[in-house]
């Protein structure tokens, strides 16, 4: 396979449509973003891949003569114009999926108001453009009660201390706030439910990364499986209220035990 011809076409295409992807998900991963921003880089990344399209005839052309002049026959399944086509249908993809996928970026705007890193600055300067992204948005906002939770938000030192909106959320439902913030809480559900391409990843790859470790290890006993359900899922257990007891009991009713456990 790594000698076929039409597989090495391909692979010198993606080599140059790929650094552009990676340009476009760092560039994305900032926190501290506008819109006039992410149309710039969205703009800059569909025109990259247009002159990638548009270049397709020379590069086919480029390659069928480096090929050429190797003496070593290289299996082919496409001709030069259906290999041609196939590049050009490649581009198109990748272009009509940016423009869907990034139809709607106020999302990303919105979430540059409960970053907790963002608070100091936010304090100094109040972020009215990103509110007013934000309500333009999600018309259900209240645009004067959040700005007025949001200003008491970035004040407020306990809050700064959460890294994110999934953190920031439970803070909320942890102390009972969500009747005061009504407003903010609101949005934190429409942002930690919403897919985003920030760097906010902590809402969440935690357990997928446990999920990953525990996957390596080639173990496979039952009580290993279990430990790592209880491991990953151990904010579902706390909140089961008696846990502790069921688990007792499940302990004292299996048969076999050399200890008696239960006594009638």
């Amino acid at each position: 396979m790594l000698e076929e011809e039409d597989f090495c076409f391909l692979l010198a295409l993606f080599h140059k449509i790929l650094p552009h992807v990676d340009m476009l998900f760092n560039q994305l991963q900032k926190r501290n973003i506008d819109s006039v921003y992410i149309t710039g880089v969205i703009q800059t990344f569909t025109n990259s891949m247009q002159k990638i399209r548009d270049s397709i005839p020379s590069l086919n052309e480029e390659y069928s003569a480096s090929v050429q002049q190797h003496s070593t026959k290289r299996r082919r399944k496409f001709g030069q114009g259906e290999r041609q086509q196939l590049a050009s249908e490649v581009c198109g993809t990748i272009l009509s999926h940016a423009k869907e996928r990034f139809s709607f970026t106020k999302h990303l705007i919105s979430a540059t108001l409960l970053h907790g890193d963002l608070f100091v600055q936010h304090t100094a300067q109040f972020p009215d453009a990103a509110l007013e992204t934000t309500v333009e948005a999600y018309p259900m906002l209240n645009k004067a009660k959040l700005r007025t939770e949001l200003s008491l938000i970035y004040e407020n030192d306990e809050f700064k201390a959460c890294s994110g909106a999934l953190t920031l959320f439970q803070f909320f439902m942890e102390n009972n706030l969500q009747g005061t913030f009504t407003e903010t809480v609101s949005l934190l559900k429409i942002l930690i439910t919403t897919p985003m391409t920030t760097a906010e990843s902590e809402r969440c790859f935690s357990t997928l990364k446990r999920i990953k470790t525990f996957l390596r290890n080639t173990m496979t006993q039952d009580r290993l499986n279990a430990l790592a359900m209880l491991s990953m899922e151990k904010k579902l257990v706390r909140n089961i209220p008696d846990f502790n007891k069921r688990v007792i009991e499940l302990f004292a009713t299996q048969k076999d035990r050399r200890a008696k456990f239960q006594y009638k």
